[in-house]
């Protein structure tokens, strides 16, 4: 069976160590933490894309998650989730014009962040 390769997109570092034990302990394989969008893309760049992309919209660098997030959609067939901390009107908006596969609100429990990466997963191998 293939093991799944989950990107993540996170610039707070103690997030980003622990969203990356909660995924390795459940037999993931992770390629970052990466903290800006313009490093998610030029790691993107290179094959293989990951399967499943997990992004914060507050990142560092001058690309927020949801504009990484559209470039991301704009060049490649990957699944996202977004993980976040804001929830304005205005941000759940422009979440929505990415149309993203999930959204995982933080403080994050770790068996819902698991079940929305299964669940997208699968959703792609269908």
């Amino acid at each position: 069976m293939k093991e799944n390769v989950i990107m993540v997109v996170e610039d707070e570092g103690l997030i980003a160590l622990h969203l990356i034990e909660i995924l390795e302990n459940a037999g993931y394989r992770i390629t970052g933490p990466f903290s800006s969008g313009e490093m998610a893309l030029t790691v993107l760049k290179t094959p293989p894309a990951p399967d499943l992309i997990l992004m914060d919209i507050g990142l560092a660098g001058s690309l927020d998650g949801i504009e990484t997030a559209r470039l991301i959609r704009s060049r490649f067939s990957v699944p996202l989730v977004f993980l976040t901390a804001y929830s304005t009107e205005r941000t759940v908006e422009r979440i929505q014009g990415v149309k993203p596969d999930g959204y995982i609100v933080k403080p994050f429990v770790a068996e819902n962040l698991l079940l929305v990466v299964r669940n997208c997963l699968e959703k792609k191998q269908c």
